[in-house]
């Protein structure tokens, strides 16, 4: 659960975050703000189950308190599409008359407003019983929601997940998420309205260690979309290097068993299970494929030489667990999928995790950069422009087209 307090006085909260804390809560569940316009900035970019509000607050922390700016803070809660419209709203004020004028705006939104008194706790223990009644309804029968918005993942720090954090979304320095995962927090803006987002990047590569890191981020963090950038190897004849992969399907191409027919070599059968988008992030994706204008400047802003015009494909993507280097084995997935783009070794995992788990599931993408052919002679040198190439489409796809693919 998360709290956000507007008060210019908060060490007057002392006690009740530590009670809190005894309910199970942690210091970092609660938001401070000294102002409106601060608070506005957090609603906008976070959801909050709770919000204290005192009633006469300054609008900037070096302008002078007053009740209007509690007021426009709430009534654009109630009114604007820009904030995250709280579960709870209670009013604090020590002045009395305050209070009184404040109650008519409170009461018509079934909002309460408490008095704030230094000789008398009362108020406290009203709010300890909020933040109580709140925690039960969300533990016993109101169902998960979203946290953040967009959850990024890569399979390696360098040069996927770097390439990611390049971004100009103000990714911060990485905190935990747990024992094992670290995060980057950042923001960006789809149709005018901030939106969260989150960064990481697994232990190692593959399929199992990819979908650790993603169950890990949706238990944490309930995100609304996870794509997975990076690096993959390309089909020769249907990409070309610096190309990028979406990937329309990925299945795990290893996936099935050997039978020797009689007086016969071993032969594989596959037995595939596809997991792919949505059609309309399908869709979307295969709108900006479509922009000349935006593939130009990708292709000409990366950190190294483009090899070509970089275009975005939609195509099937094989996921395996191993590192392919052997045209046969190429040739073997083909069999599989004829129109397959793409070969690396997570994406499988990712969907794979996404459709698992509880509600509210998240949307997943994968958006990969091609930067080899999976050939004896595949090599290191545009790895970067391919991870570059991978989080730049996807910074455009979601910045642009974010409210319309995500419910």
């Amino acid at each position: 659960m998360k709290i956000l307090i507007v008060d210019d006085a908060p060490q007057r909260y002392q006690s009740l975050i530590t009670d809190a804390i005894g309910l199970g809560m942690s210091r970092d569940d609660f938001k401070f703000c000294s102002c409106t316009n601060d608070a506005r900035d957090a609603l906008e970019a976070n959801v909050f189950d709770l919000l204290v509000c005192d009633i006469i607050i300054p609008l900037w922390p070096d302008s002078n308190a007053e009740m209007q700016n509690c007021i426009d803070l709430l009534e654009e809660v109630v009114s604007g599409a820009d904030l995250h419209k709280p579960r709870r709203i209670v009013g604090i004020s020590a002045d009395s008359h305050a209070a009184i004028t404040a109650s008519p705006v409170f009461s018509r939104n079934v909002w309460t407003v408490l008095e704030y008194s230094e000789s008398n706790d009362a108020w406290l223990s009203q709010l300890r019983n909020c933040i109580t009644y709140l925690l039960d309804v969300r533990s016993s029968s109101e169902p998960r929601s979203y946290g953040v918005d967009l959850a990024v993942v890569c399979a390696l720090p360098n040069p996927e997940l770097s390439q990611v954090l390049a971004l100009d979304w103000d990714f911060s320095p990485a905190k935990p998420l747990d024992d094992i995962t670290f995060i980057h927090e950042g923001s960006f803006k789809s149709n005018g309205r901030k939106r969260r987002v989150v960064a990481a990047s697994a232990q190692m590569m593959g399929m199992v260690s990819s979908s650790l890191l993603v169950r890990s981020v949706i238990e944490k963090l309930r995100p609304r979309l996870i794509v997975m950038t990076g690096i993959c190897a390309g089909v020769k004849g249907e990409v070309n290097l610096g190309d990028v992969i979406f990937a329309d399907s990925s299945w795990d191409w290893q996936n099935g068993k050997y039978v020797r027919e009689k007086d016969g070599d071993p032969e594989f059968r596959t037995g595939a299970h596809h997991l792919g988008p949505s059609a309309s992030a399908r869709s979307h994706m295969d709108q900006l494929s479509r922009d000349p204008t935006f593939l130009a400047v990708l292709s000409s802003n990366g950190p190294d030489t483009a090899p070509h015009l970089t275009k975005v494909v939609i195509a099937p993507m094989a996921s395996g667990s191993a590192v392919i280097a052997d045209e046969a084995i190429v040739a073997e997935i083909r069999s599989q999928s004829r129109k397959v783009a793409g070969i690396e070794m997570e994406g499988y995992g990712v969907f794979a995790a996404g459709d698992a788990c509880d509600t509210p599931r998240p949307s997943v993408m994968v958006i990969k950069g091609v930067c080899d052919f999976a050939d004896p002679h595949k090599s290191d040198d545009i790895q970067r422009y391919a991870a570059y190439a991978s989080a730049t489409v996807t910074k455009e796809f979601v910045e642009r087209f974010f409210d319309r693919i995500v419910a």
